[in-house]
Order: structure tokens, then sequence, then C-alpha cells
């Protein structure tokens, strides 16, 4: 590692001592707001330029090794948790809210929030988006650019408006699910 990599490393691991959080690191120009807890586990990350909000009663969790990459935006009004070794790209977006309540015609309030779970070893693509009340399992890959609005399957790797092909496996290689969030 270069002078300036150890300098940069040294950095972050200081900003996330001076913000509470002993062994995490914390790039520069990240936004930690809100009224919520933070739970940032040693070895985690959150990379340069990263914006989270996380409101009242809720709480965001990182694990060991897990990052949220730079320029993401996380909102959690409900709940986050990233499992171990858990890589979310650069300009993510986690969202486990809509912000805003919907009434139904009958008069009946629709759940607007709902806690988002990763699972480890799970990667999220670049420009991705991950709404409320999903959970990624074990494994799981999101293409770049995605819009998860259900569960992902341990292992499933997902994209949105995938390729000609994609939906059909090749002998011999893992099966890709063809949609994130639309009609299958």
């Amino acid at each position: 590692m270069t002078i300036r990599g150890r300098l940069r490393r040294y950095a972050e691991l200081a900003r996330g001592v001076l913000r509470g959080h002993p062994g995490a690191r914390i790039g520069s120009g990240v936004r930690l707001a809100g009224p919520g807890r933070y739970e940032l586990a040693r070895g985690s990350a959150i990379r340069k330029g990263a914006r989270i909000w996380v409101g009242e009663g809720a709480a965001l969790s990182l694990a060991r090794g897990s990052a949220i990459g730079a320029r993401c935006t996380v909102n959690v009004e409900s709940g986050l948790s990233l499992g171990e070794e858990t890589q979310i790209s650069w300009a993510v977006q986690l969202l486990d809210t809509d912000f805003h309540r919907i009434t139904r015609p009958g008069g009946a309030v629709a759940q607007h929030t709902a806690p988002i779970r990763i699972g480890r070893h799970v990667l999220v693509g670049t420009g991705a988006m991950v709404l409320k009340g999903v959970t990624l399992g074990d494994g799981a890959v999101v293409a770049a650019g995605s819009v998860v609005t259900r569960d992902v399957e341990p292992g499933a790797i997902v994209g949105e408006t995938p390729p000609p092909g994609w939906a059909t496996p090749r002998a011999g290689s893992e099966a890709v699910t063809p949609a994130c969030g639309g009609d299958s």
C-alpha cells in the first residue's frame, strides 16, 4: 500500500473513532444524519460522499467487512442490515420507505415503510435501487441499474430488463433470474 493509501485509511479509521464507531472506516464527505441508531461493526466501511439518514426508532447495521459505496443514498425509517462481506457499489439507493403515506379509496392507509435485509456476501451493482421490505439472500448479485422490489433468493443473480438470452441458462452455467421487479 502506498503512503497516500495508508494516510487515507488512517483518516477513514479516525473518522470512525470520532463518530463513535471505532474500527469502522468512514470516507470523506460522508453524511450520517437522523436520530436513529448506527451499528457499524469493526471492519465495515462507508465510502466517500455517501448520504445516510436513519429515522427515529430505526437502525442501520453493517456487519464486519460490509461496505456502502461512494455517493450512495440510504434512507432508513424501519431498519437496514448488511451481512458480512456484503458490498454495495457506488451510487446505489437503499430506501426502506415510500416517504409518504398512501390512503386507499376505502380509507385504509397502505404500509409505507418496511425493513431491508441484505444477507452475507451479497453484491449490489452500480446505480441499483433496493426498495422497502426486500430481503436479498446470501450470495445474491444485483446487476447495475436494477430496481429491486421483491425478495431475491440466496445465490440468485438478478437484473432489470435483461438482454436477450439472460433468462435461459447455458449448459453448465448458473440460472439467472430475468427481472427484479417487473412481471415474470
